[in-house]
């Protein structure tokens, strides 16, 4: 009886639909050393899965030098991964500001006077803080 060579199979984790802009389901099973899958392919909730993986991760927020705010990873292998894949979406600091006040707008006064008082501080901080960083490079 001849022998065969053993069949390296690797485990794998993807969305079903490759090309969707939005991902109902993931599959998860083995595949070859060519990427063809083996057995029975493990349907997962695609919602259930983020929920999962992403309870996980722990990100912080970065700003940019001109203003823009993303999300950030703490770990750094996923930061570049997604960075590379343009899923860290930037917002300008003033459309975020903007969004706020559009969100607050009709609440009530006792509700959120306060925070944006907060908001109105920590902004005159900043820039504050901007214009010192300013004059000290045109020195």
């Amino acid at each position: 009886m001849a022998e065969h060579a053993p069949i390296l199979l690797t485990p794998f984790f993807q969305p079903r639909d490759e090309g969707a802009a939005e991902q109902r389901m993931y599959v998860a099973g083995f595949a070859d050393e060519t990427g063809e899958a083996w057995g029975k392919l493990i349907p997962l909730d695609a919602e259930m899965v983020e929920h999962a993986v992403l309870g996980q991760q722990t990100f912080t927020v970065w700003c940019n030098f001109d203003g823009r705010i993303q999300p950030q990873p703490t770990s750094d292998s996923l930061f570049e991964d997604l960075l590379e894949k343009d899923q860290l979406k930037e917002t300008p600091l003033d459309e975020l500001v903007a969004e706020a006040i559009e969100q607050g707008k009709n609440e009530p006064n006792d509700d959120i006077l306060d925070m944006f008082e907060s908001l109105h501080e920590r902004l005159v901080r900043a820039e504050g803080m901007v214009a010192d960083e300013i004059a000290r490079r045109r020195r």
